[in-house]
């Protein structure tokens, strides 16, 4: 007889297969976790899309009382200096739903999509690559080329339901609220037409992004794109020949689907320039080293000027390339627009019927002042400011979900006044990125031969806006958690600006349209200041800024 004196056998391990309901959550796929991971950014864009969408129907009772306005309006736009009117994009059909919406709102639209597109593509590969998490999904065998096809097919995923959402709403809202007689019911070309319009713009601008990220990183690829589409539309805009023929918009000029125009060669031409940009994304970084860029990035000042005197400080040279950022962008169309008001001025003082027109279609702003100009615009700025104030958050918010908290609180540094540091910093970029915005506006009225007039201290209801989202921001993250403060703060934005807008034409309780922070600043470009949206902003950053420090000392340090 023989004794087996080995070690015993186990039985193999086998693999499960993943349920049904894990793979929906993300789990089991790149493509999943990439979907999951985007959630609530597609939720903010699809909101943003479709809650325009169904508000521009309601409103259109409010903007056009009668058929007589429609003749207003057009006979408005053509008294305008062409290039100020092109900027905003092309008056075609201006008495239909369709044609005022691609032209007052369609800035709008392209800016929602475009910069989603650019912050995800640029950020999908090219930031897990920056922080290290990317190494570990390399090395399973999946293969760098099928690791970009699936983050990018998430996106595309996220892209096309939140247009295809914007369509139904599009689509019912034109038709509910719409006069059948003047032309507002639009059909289904109509809507899908513009939905391609703006997906093949978001992937280019988007692709271009993507195809930087690997050799730029997620911050440098994100700039040159957000860069190029700012001076795509003002060059298309302000016919700034022989620059336009580089710019997609103009290469879609004659496309305006809503007021019944199509230029389908033209949104293929861009629609091919989207696939080739992904596609050299895709294959760059499957030829490119993971994490090795060229170092082009968001500036930085010295380590010996900023970061080495305190928390504060430390915090504040984190903050201050993106409060630069946000400034000079904002300070570009702050730059174009009161540049446009010289003109303006000359129109008016040669055309009294014009003024007429002006005074009718907006009370109480004078149009040939900078202030007056930029107050048409205001809700556009809250926008931009409001999402810089929900990347401050994610800033002060990465200590914590980067995992670099738990370092800083060895140090005889209490969490309140982390917490607190990191706010003071948070707001010392909103008042940098203000400064910049404001100054922007000078040069540019200055360029114009124009007054600044109250425009440049107007600015100040945006930084006070932004102050107010930091507030809210730093309490979500104190008393639950840092890694959806950001997300949230963007979610307010939208959601304000969605009340603000349909809170009076679908003939809401006045309650709710005060609900909207931004109501509440009256007109402050054109120097009329409402105190209620003053103090309340105040109260809103300040209180918040105690509660998220109390907070932080009552909860544990999570990613």
């Amino acid at each position: 007889m023989t004794a087996d004196t080995g070690a015993p056998r186990l039985p193999a391990a086998t693999l499960r297969p993943i349920p049904l309901r894990a793979r929906l959550y993300g789990f089991g796929s790149i493509y999943g976790k990439a979907v999951r991971d985007s959630r609530l950014a597609f939720a903010i864009a699809a909101g943003l899309l479709g809650g325009l969408s169904l508000a521009m129907g309601a409103a259109i009772p409010t903007v056009f009382p009668n058929d007589a306005s429609r003749l207003e309006i057009d006979k408005l736009i053509g008294g305008m200096p062409s290039q100020m009117v092109d900027f905003f994009g092309k008056p075609v059909g201006l008495g239909t739903f369709g044609g005022y919406l691609t032209w007052k709102y369609g800035l709008v639209f392209v800016l929602t999509t475009s910069l989603w597109s650019i912050l995800a593509l640029s950020g999908t590969l090219a930031g897990e690559a920056g922080n290290g998490s990317l190494d570990l999904v390399a090395a399973a065998p999946f293969g760098k080329r099928r690791i970009a096809l699936e983050k990018l097919a998430a996106h595309l995923t996220g892209l096309v339901l939140a247009l295809a959402f914007m369509t139904v709403m599009l689509a019912i809202s034109s038709n509910a609220y719409g006069n059948a007689a003047l032309g507002d019911p639009l059909s289904a070309q109509e809507v899908v037409g513009f939905a391609l319009w703006l997906g093949v713009t978001a992937l280019f601008f988007g692709g271009l992004a993507f195809a930087l990220g690997p050799f730029l990183g997620r911050a440098g690829s994100a700039g040159v794109a957000g860069i190029a589409l700012a001076l795509a539309w003002s060059v298309n805009g302000l016919h700034l020949d022989p620059l336009t023929v580089l710019s997609p918009f103009s290469w879609m000029a004659s496309h305006v689907p809503l007021a019944n125009q199509f230029d389908w060669p033209g949104l293929a031409l861009v629609g091919v320039g989207a696939v080739v940009l992904l596609a050299l994304g895709v294959e760059a970084f499957a030829r490119h080293d993971i994490g090795i860029t060229l170092g082009l990035g968001l500036p930085t000042l010295p380590g010996v000027i900023l970061g080495v005197r305190g928390p504060i400080s430390r915090a504040f040279g984190d903050q201050l390339p993106r409060a630069l950022a946000w400034g000079i962008g904002l300070g570009v169309f702050g730059v174009m627009l009161t540049s446009l008001v010289g003109q303006m001025t000359g129109q008016l003082a040669s055309d009294t019927n014009l003024v007429r027109v002006l005074q009718a279609a907006f009370p109480g702003l004078d149009l040939a002042t900078v202030g007056g100009f930029l107050q048409l615009f205001i809700e556009l700025f809250y926008i931009v400011a409001g999402f810089g104030a929900a990347t401050f958050v994610s800033r002060w918010a990465s200590d914590e979900t980067a995992g670099r908290l738990e370092q800083v609180l060895a140090t005889p540094l209490p969490r309140w006044r982390w917490a607190v540091a990191g706010a003071i910093a948070a707001l010392g970029a909103v008042a940098v990125m203000t400064i910049v915005f404001a100054a922007s506006i000078g040069i540019g009225a200055r360029a114009g031969g124009v007054a600044t007039g109250e425009a440049m201290l107007g600015t100040a209801s945006l930084g006070l806006y932004a102050a107010a989202l930091i507030g809210i921001g730093v309490a979500i993250g104190g008393l639950w958690r840092t890694s959806l403060a950001a997300e949230l703060v963007a979610l307010f934005v939208v959601a304000t600006y969605l009340v603000g807008l349909l809170a009076q034409p679908l003939g809401l309780p006045s309650w709710v349209h005060d609900l909207a922070l931004t109501t509440h600043f009256g007109q402050p470009m054109a120097g009329e200041w409402d105190l209620a949206g003053v103090v309340a902003c105040v109260v809103i950053a300040l209180g918040g800024i105690v509660a998220g420090a109390w907070g932080m000392t009552r909860r544990d340090v999570v990613r």
